[in-house]
């Protein structure tokens, strides 16, 4: 098959112009977490024309992933999520860039946010998002992300806008993220699904017993395929 860019992407256009195209083509997007909501977005994001990324994931996939992670299949259980999503990208878009880093990313983070504008928090560990925020204020970068929610519920985190450490509550405020503790930890994950619960439509749809559970620590989080 002949690619060309412009077929690719020729019915973006009227949604977006040529110029916004062009944009997305040359922008670097970076998506730390390719899993349920990281790789969700990746591939919207690739299958846009965003012409390069860098991402991160120090994860394998389980089978527990099928049920969601769009880039989950049976044969590639146990197989690194980062570089089957790069994999993928690339058969989606065989000219697109795609810079894999492994588990020593936030040590690369200054380096990242500075050339990536946009980042894509696709994480669950509190204490490596509390890092990525921080250090995306100091880049200027905007940050997507969602709520520890079994439904889709986007955030956009600007610049200037609070962390979600400060807006939430959580006890990591004047810590250095590698100080975190796991009892921090926990209560961070409280304030979050206490925030979904009061301000979300997931309070119902979801079985809240389960919900206080994962809340306590005593049961995997939930989640669903998105679509």
């Amino acid at each position: 098959m002949s690619f060309d860019y412009y077929s690719f992407t020729g019915r973006n256009i009227g949604f977006i112009d040529e110029h916004e195209q062009q944009l997305l083509r040359q922008a670097r997007v970076f998506v730390c977490g390719v899993g349920g909501m990281g790789g969700a977005a990746f591939m919207a994001l690739a299958r846009a024309g965003v012409g390069r990324f860098v991402i991160a994931d120090i994860d394998r996939f389980e089978v527990s992933n099928l049920n969601r992670q769009v880039f989950a299949f049976a044969d590639e259980v146990g197989r690194e999520k980062a570089a089957v999503a790069a994999e993928a990208a690339k058969r989606i878009n065989p000219t697109i860039e795609v810079e894999v880093l492994g588990e020593n990313w936030t040590d690369e983070l200054p380096g990242i946010a500075a050339r990536c504008p946009v980042i894509v928090n696709g994480m669950d560990d509190i204490a490596a998002g509390v890092h990525l925020y921080r250090t995306a204020k100091r880049a200027e970068a905007t940050v997507i992300d969602a709520y520890m929610s079994p439904l889709p519920s986007v955030i956009v985190v600007r610049p200037q806008d609070p962390r979600p450490e400060q807006r939430l509550g959580f006890p990591t405020l004047g810590k250095d993220w590698t100080e975190i503790t796991d009892e921090d930890r926990r209560a961070a994950m409280r304030a979050e699904i206490e925030h979904v619960m009061l301000h979300s439509s997931s309070r119902n749809y979801v079985d809240l017993a389960i919900a206080g559970e994962v809340a306590t620590g005593r049961r995997s989080r939930m989640s669903f395929a998105r679509w």
